[in-house]
């Protein structure tokens, strides 16, 4: 029954998909051995040198504007890599950067390319990560109404700041579906399309393929990763593509290798895989990669679109990296090609944390980009849950107060907003919970214990998961801060009643996170059966030691673009994770 239903979900939402439909009336002639042509213009007048590609194949248009593809139609698409000064017409926030191959192998056909100038010398782009709809915990009516003011807000703050001619993209990282519940949930990633026009996107979207948004009937074999992409190229075109932006190369890359060997662990929500995956590229992609970039000016900085991160923070210390590719020569192969570009930046999500990491010997720098979802959408549900929280062991209804939508290392959930002058990149973290201007948080720990030793059930949650940070227990007189964009460059002051007084780097819980998600989780539903429980994603945190439970102090945080946000805080500060907070809703 349940593959029934999926089979009917899958073949539901195939149309109006943003795919190009432009017939040019330039002239292009078929050519014997070739399988796929066509022509790229601007209003009319051919466009030279424009790269088009099948994903195996790149040929670049002639002063006519037209192309010819030996193409063997291996993923049923062609698209265009838009120069500097162009851009791609947008259907329902997505770019119409590619088109699907409808003859037989053998047979040609025609695909033509309508492309817009751009004044791209300025331009900024929205990253963001993870959103993982599906019809759970409300997550399309939290993307709706507390997502989308936001969102909208950015454009409207970033057309404020730099002009309204100012360009504005966005980069998704991938995991836009959540393949545990294309069926329980009744939503894939077919539905993505249909969802952008709904919210009504304000900005084109470049679409990353994450690992949720494989489909999860297609079981390990022959070919399965590529037999497990094929919703997302109904959907969203292309799993592995390129554009530029004025002097930017982008590169959207699809690292996620897709395994999924047979196995009851998701047998409750109709799934027969186990949804199992390795990091990398495949050889088609590396080869592919190889001519894109041979094609650039290497001069130039290069923005690698992905969805799990090249580099992970294993001990969540300030400097230590390490690789997460599963196999390190193909790690070695992907950085040999793109260490040659001036300067490397990889954007990429999965993670549901928030770090920026520098490697400064290879001019690379990888942006971690937190979720949309925080933790799926669960921290902000509000009601009685259907799905995997929400019922005790004896199967008795829990009732969720809903709260902001946080990542497990506490950052709340939101987005970069990347602004690019020529060559030069800046860039600020917008949580949905807070105004730009706000770019930490700060607890007082002598309110955070009192809390802790008054809470029923505290000492529960210690007993199954010992491992954790027992608030009951903090020494006298601490402040912890959360600084939710951190990384190296920053700076961080604080100053005890006008003096100066240092802030340490150091491993830290984040209460709210505590309650809103692992307290429910396991005290309210009567379930310590989850050793996961056991371990913490720590988020860029600070020890502050004060000198007394009443100083008053003044935080200030610079990022490393010289904004510096500022936060006086009157001890002792109350700590309640049931008080209500306003939710900035981008007015």
């Amino acid at each position: 029954m349940r593959l029934a239903v999926y089979i009917l979900l899958s073949f539901a939402t195939l149309r109006g998909i943003a795919q190009s439909t432009f017939q040019s009336k330039l002239s292009c002639e078929a050519k014997t051995d070739y399988t796929v042509y066509g022509v790229v213009e601007s209003k009319g007048k051919p466009l030279a040198g424009v790269a088009v590609s099948d994903g195996y194949e790149i040929t670049q248009t002639d002063r006519q504007g037209r192309y010819y593809l030996k193409s063997k139609k291996r993923n049923g698409y062609v698209f265009v890599t838009s120069p500097g000064n162009y851009t791609y017409e947008v259907k329902d926030a997505l770019p119409q950067l590619w088109a699907n191959l409808k003859q037989p192998v053998g047979q040609a056909e025609r695909h033509d390319f309508h492309l817009v100038k751009a004044d791209h010398k300025r331009f900024s782009f929205i990253g963001l990560s993870d959103i993982h709809l599906a019809n759970y915990y409300d997550a399309q009516q939290h993307l709706r109404e507390k997502v989308m003011p936001v969102v909208n807000d950015a454009v409207g703050y970033i057309k404020k700041t730099y002009g309204k001619k100012n360009k504005i993209y966005t980069i998704n990282c991938g995991d836009s579906s959540y393949d545990t519940y294309w069926v329980a949930g009744n939503y894939t990633i077919r539905d993505f399309p249909a969802t952008l026009k709904d919210i009504r996107y304000p900005v084109p979207m470049f679409n990353v393929m994450g690992n949720h948004d494989n489909d999860p009937f297609q079981l390990e074999g022959d070919d399965v990763d590529f037999r497990a992409e094929q919703a997302f190229r109904d959907a969203l075109g292309p799993t592995y593509y390129s554009f530029n932006i004025g002097a930017v190369h982008f590169v959207v890359m699809d690292n996620i290798i897709y395994n999924n060997k047979p196995g009851t662990t998701f047998a409750k929500v109709g799934l027969p895989g186990e949804k199992d995956f390795t990091v990398g590229f495949t050889a088609n992609q590396m080869e592919w990669l190889r001519k894109d970039l041979e094609l650039q000016d290497h001069s130039s900085p290069l923005v690698v679109c992905m969805h799990d991160p090249i580099y992970l923070r294993p001990k969540n210390d300030k400097q230590e990296y390490k690789h997460n590719f599963t196999d390190p020569e193909n790690l070695k192969d992907f950085l040999k090609l793109v260490t040659t570009f001036s300067e490397i930046h990889f954007l990429d999500g999965h993670t549901h944390r928030n770090f920026t990491y520098r490697n400064d010997s290879l001019h690379i720098i990888d942006h971690n980009v937190s979720s949309i979802c925080g933790n799926w959408w669960r921290t902000g549900f509000k009601g009685y849950d259907t799905y995997t929280i929400g019922r005790t062991r004896k199967g008795e209804k829990v009732y969720h107060e809903g709260h902001e939508q946080i990542n497990p290392d506490g950052t709340p959930s939101g987005f970069y907003i990347f602004h690019v002058d020529g060559k030069k990149f800046t860039w600020q973290y917008q949580a949905l919970s807070d105004p730009i201007d706000v770019q930490f948080r700060a607890f007082d720990m002598n309110e955070v214990r009192r809390y802790s030793q008054q809470s029923t059930g505290f000492a529960d949650f210690i007993k199954a998961y010992p491992s954790r940070c027992d608030f009951r227990k903090v020494p006298d007189n601490q402040v912890w801060l959360n600084v939710w964009a951190w990384d190296p460059q920053w700076k961080v002051k604080v100053y005890e009643d006008g003096k100066e007084i240092p802030a340490k780097f150091a491993l830290l819980e984040n209460p709210e996170y505590v309650y809103w998600y692992n307290f429910f989780m396991t005290v309210d539903n009567d379930r310590f059966t989850s050793p996961s429980y056991n371990n913490v994603k720590h988020g860029m945190s600070f020890r502050i030691k004060c000198s007394s439970p009443t100083s008053t102090l003044d935080i200030e945080v610079t990022d490393p673009f010289g904004r510096t946000y500022r936060q006086t805080m009157k001890r002792p500060q109350a700590f309640d994770p049931n008080a209500k907070r306003k939710h900035y809703l981008g007015i």
